[in-house]
């Protein structure tokens, strides 16, 4: 087979003293706490409650409306059934919050191993799942090194569904949407329809308990003594391509001549086990339609109803030239329709091998190095087009581009996604950016730019994915909902005022306003997860504690932040009862308050504040780089003060202090500015700080001028 390449993407210390005194200038903020999500968001603590100190991995599965989620960690959960090296929770949201439990299988190990037990699969539902173990899990289940696959019913009721050969020689596609159906590779032979196989892999189906080849003509006999593959046989490509249908019942299958195992690679479509049809078959009648070619699976509907092949065989009459081609193969009509069709005499050259389509396969978006559109497009170089119902449009040229990295939306008329191309004037760097599309109204537009030119710093903004955990549901990769009207994507760049720290966040753009999903605030890790379908939750996993009930003192969490979200708060533990308070609650309700004299007002709770610093100390700050900052805590525990400065074009952290206080009160922290900032300073330049202050979930945030100038 063929196939091109996927293409992928200051100073610390100084002394330094000025002996002649020094003039300020200075402007104060008042202390406030740091962002919360924009565009009604609200911030959820997903992963709440004890974790055994178990680091948290993220989330590989969640419903389209984000009320379920299933999430990773290294090692078991609190109540886990198992000690699993990767281990799986899940949570539900109800009224009051969420709530998690642990999932996986008991076993029993006679002596430490290393074998792994994992979820394949969940459905829609979140009730039934599937499972790989290399362990046995039921009496009857094959011994390592030998893996199955087993089913998990809604009543919990664990089925063994048979061996599919070692780890080394087995790897899962993908399943239904209700894990009925569960579509694999293995080298192994599993059945007697695979004896004659001399090399590669087969694609097997378990369709419910029962296990079938999928590569296969109606008779059952297979497709090559090659082997075949689900999909285009490249796993990175399963999540993109949708190989199966959402129900099952469609399979797309690639298999080889058998021929020295080397010609021509086809394309069939296998439907509910029993019949098979090859979608490559060439429609062209001419005389001159050429020899056959390897013909590639570049991608289906979810639905199944449409499959797009990309070849150099003239599969079609209007096919005159040999450079490859896009195909839409519809499965009603069983018609072939050419849809990288340009002016006559201008060969497409179709370039890359997956595409992007619509749930109903009538629109889809591809990269072609043909000027298909006349006027538009440059010859020779990568142009994404639109093909609506046959109808080509030009969209960009866009050389560092795949759409690997990118996603759109149900009805295929939107498309966001990342290159380091500059597409519009208004990006004016090298680095990585976002763009979103929209067929309806033929606007492109650069999502990852903030006010005032800000999204121009050597900083990449991008889709950010966890490519080492396969997701469980078919449609869990996204960055756009599925009306695509909402973007998310992450960048360490700060695009709005409120992101104070230089550390990666998630940001999303709707309707033309970006803001944050994250905090902007935190010098914390931080990994975006994912986007229910619907938009109305971001997942993303973080150290840092965004709500109350966070507390435990920065473990990594995961959080979500859902549209007209959140909790009330939980009231306060109570304090142990003592002599007369131990009576219980009065029977009769007070109709009016005690008099001052004999109730007691508790006073209000202080708040985190940075205290203004007064005058010597800006002096003191600005000549010889250091102060003392006067906090105020609210309580006992760990604070820390971060500061940062906007220096040649990046914001960078110019100084940090922290302190343990054993009660609420005034803490002072001492600043230190590092050498950049020094630098600035002594120059005679002025320098805007900013002091972000926290502890525990509470923030302040703080921002100060300095300015050191020479008497003259």
């Amino acid at each position: 087979m063929w196939r091109g390449a996927h293409t992928g993407s200051a100073s610390r210390r100084v002394t330094a003293a000025l002996a002649l005194p020094l003039l300020l200038a200075f402007a104060c903020v008042p202390a406030a706490r740091a962002a919360i999500p924009a565009h009604g968001r609200a911030w959820e603590l997903v992963t709440t409650g004890p974790t055994n100190g178990a680091p948290l991995f993220g989330a590989r599965a969640w419903s389209g409306d984000g009320t379920h989620v299933v999430y990773q960690s290294l090692g078991p959960m609190p109540g886990a059934p198992a000690g699993d090296i990767f281990a799986l929770g899940q949570a539900t949201r109800g009224a009051d919050g969420w709530v998690k439990q642990p999932l996986g299988e008991p076993y029993t190990l006679t002596a430490p191993e290393l074998q792994t037990t994992d979820a394949l699969a969940i459905d829609d539902s979140f009730a039934s799942s599937a499972w790989r173990s290399d362990r046995p899990l039921l009496p009857d289940a094959p011994a390592a090194p030998e893996t199955a696959y087993y089913r998990r019913a809604t009543d919990g009721t664990l089925t063994l569904l048979g061996a599919v050969g070692s780890i080394g020689e087995s790897r899962f596609v993908t399943a239904s949407a209700d894990t009925q159906h569960l579509f694999f590779q293995s080298s192994a032979h599993l059945l007697p329809g695979d004896a004659g196989r001399v090399a590669g892999s087969d694609g097997y189906e378990f369709a419910g308990s029962q296990l079938r080849l999928v590569g296969v003509d109606d008779a059952g006999a297979a497709l090559s003594a090659c082997g075949s593959f689900v999909g285009d046989g490249f796993s990175e490509d399963d999540v993109f391509t949708h190989p199966v249908s959402r129900d099952g019942a469609r399979v797309w299958v690639t298999a080889p001549a058998t021929s020295g195992c080397a010609g021509p690679s086809r394309v069939y479509l296998r439907t509910n086990g029993t019949h098979t049809v090859e979608a490559s078959a060439s429609a062209c009648t001419r005389p001159d339609c050429g020899p056959p070619a390897d013909v590639h699976f570049a991608g289906a509907a979810p639905d199944g109803s449409a499959a797009f092949l990309i070849t150099e065989q003239q599969l079609t009459d209007d096919d005159t030239d040999t450079t490859p081609d896009l195909y839409r193969y519809d499965v009603a009509s069983h018609a072939l329709t050419r849809l990288s069709r340009g002016a006559p005499g201008v060969a497409a050259n179709v370039l890359t091998f997956v595409v992007a389509s619509s749930d109903d396969g009538t629109r889809v978006w591809f990269i072609a190095s043909g000027a298909l559109v006349p006027g538009e497009g440059v010859e020779g170089r990568r142009n994404l087009y639109a093909s609506d119902h046959g109808t080509v449009h030009f969209v960009a040229t866009v050389n560092s581009f795949d759409l690997h990295r990118a996603v759109v939306s149900a009805d295929g008329r939107a498309i966001a996604f990342a290159t380091a191309e500059q597409l519009l004037p208004s990006d004016i760097d090298q680095q990585i950016d976002v763009y979103r599309y929209d067929e309806r109204v033929g606007v492109l537009q650069q999502v990852s730019l903030g006010a005032g030119g800000r999204g121009n710093e050597p900083l990449d903004v991008t889709f950010a994915t966890s490519p080492d955990r396969h997701p469980l549901r078919q449609e869990d990769t996204r960055w756009l909902s599925a009306d695509g009207q909402r973007v998310v994507f992450v960048t360490a760049e700060p695009l709005v005022p409120e992101d104070v720290n230089a550390t990666p966040d998630v940001y999303e753009w709707v309707d033309g306003t970006l803001g944050l999903v994250s905090s902007g605030a935190g010098d914390s890790t931080l990994a975006y997860d994912g986007m229910s379908a619907d938009g109305s939750s971001v997942f993303f996993s973080t150290d840092e504690s965004l709500v109350p009930e966070d507390r435990d003192g920065g473990d990594g969490d995961l959080y979500v932040a859902r549209l007209g979200g959140g909790f009330p708060s939980p009231p306060p533990a109570g304090a142990p009862c003592d002599g007369d308070a131990c009576q219980g609650a009065l029977g009769v309700r007070l109709l009016r308050p005690l008099p001052p004299t004999l109730g007691h007002v508790e006073p209000p709770p202080l708040p985190l504040r940075i205290r203004p610093l007064t005058h010597r100390a800006r002096a003191r700050l600005a000549v010889g780089g250091q102060v003392l900052v006067a906090v105020d805590v609210p309580t006992a525990g760990r604070v820390s003060l971060l500061v940062r400065a906007r220096i040649d074009g990046h914001t960078v952290r110019v100084a940090r202090a922290a302190a343990t206080p054993r009660g609420a009160g005034a803490v002072r922290l001492r600043v230190r500015l590092g050498a950049a900032a020094l630098r600035i300073l002594h120059g005679g330049h002025p320098l805007r700080l900013t002091l972000v202050l926290r502890q525990a979930d509470a923030r302040a945030v703080s921002s100060l001028t300095i300015q050191a100038r020479r008497r003259s």
